[in-house]
């Protein structure tokens, strides 16, 4: 019993560090996807290229998933 709870110490307070870490910057990593994919459509467009993933572009990209749903 002792192990486990050294091992719940030890690890514990990293592991809810990551989690709320990840938490909070999902977001602004969702965000900064907006944003390349803008300037990549914003470049394509400017160099006249046409692309299937320059479509999806356009059209807002490709839906992302969410956990659990």
């Amino acid at each position: 019993m002792e192990d486990v709870l050294v091992l719940i110490s030890t690890y514990g307070f990293p592991m809810v560090m990551a989690v709320y870490l990840l938490v909070r910057i999902e977001p602004l990593i969702r965000g900064l996807k907006q944003s390349v994919d803008s300037l990549s459509l914003l470049v394509a467009l400017q160099n006249d290229l046409r692309t299937p993933e320059l479509a999806s572009l356009k059209d807002g990209g490709e839906e992302v998933k969410k956990v659990g749903s």
